[in-house]
């Protein structure tokens, strides 16, 4: 059972919501005073009636509301009684202002920030008591940026951007001859060196053999501590494919790249 609470300044904007949540929840679960009150109903009445009946009080807050005497009142008492019994009490932010003091631990739901329909999916879960979590996209820990040098060397940093990475063993993949390539360390000792053949799908399905030359670091990776060196060929400019973790003869994660 919903309660809505605005300023009539805001009415465009509110009717154009309580109509959404009508269609989900049908009119007589919901206190809208443009279809809640009658002629000749008492305000303070229908009022009263509605926070002891319903169970999500909707607080449309605007720079319009909080000059209002009595949708302050209605907020006001909708807050007190949240305290005491189960009335969800939900502020909608519409425009650029600041919510009371008073309101400032409650979360709200920005409509301002977020749009109508974002803004109504997440009155539609309140209501529900869904949770209206949505996973985030996950995000690579590894990156590399690149930087061309000259026409036989390439600056390279691999970072860790969010934890420490243990397995610190790097394939670069390119189509250079192997004794034309080499990847020099300019942080660190190199713990285990290695080269070989690296089998790519294309986007076709078709498989092509690369050359891969691997470098082992002898410490771990974390975001205060890269990875730095330098890609040098001696007789073509570096062909580099893609940088990969190398994780086992058969498991590679690819390494997202940037250049600077």
């Amino acid at each position: 059972m919903i309660f809505i609470s605005y300023n009539h300044k805001d009415q465009q904007l509110v009717d154009m919501v309580a109509r959404q949540l009508e269609l989900s929840f049908g009119r007589n679960s919901i206190f809208y005073d443009r279809w809640s009150m009658q002629p000749g109903d008492s305000i303070i009445g229908k009022m009263n009636e509605g926070l002891e009946q319903y169970t999500t009080f909707f607080y449309f807050l605007s720079t319009n509301s909080l000059k209002s005497n009595m949708v302050t009142r209605e907020w006001q008492s909708a807050l007190t009684a949240s305290v005491n019994k189960d009335l969800k009490f939900v502020p909608i932010r519409l425009d650029d202002c600041n919510a009371p003091a008073i309101m400032k631990d409650l979360l709200y739901i920005d409509l301002y920030s977020i749009g109508i329909d974002e803004a109504i999916l997440q009155m539609r879960a309140v209501v529900n008591k869904k949770n209206n979590y949505t996973p985030l996209e996950d995000k690579d820990n590894l990156i590399c940026y690149l930087h061309v040098k000259s026409e036989y060397e390439i600056e390279f940093e691999i970072m860790a951007t969010m934890f420490t990475v243990h397995d610190v063993n790097f394939g670069f993949i390119h189509t250079n001859e192997i004794e034309n390539f080499d990847v020099i360390s300019s942080t660190d000792s190199i713990l285990y060196f290695s080269t070989g053949e690296f089998l790519g799908t294309l986007a076709s399905g078709e498989v092509k053999k690369y050359n891969i030359t691997c470098r082992r670091l002898n410490r771990s990776l974390s975001p205060k501590r890269s990875f730095k060196g330098i890609i040098k060929t001696q007789v073509q400019t570096p062909e580099l494919i893609n940088i990969v973790q190398v994780l086992s003869d058969k498991e590679f994660n690819s390494i997202p790249v940037k250049v600077r």
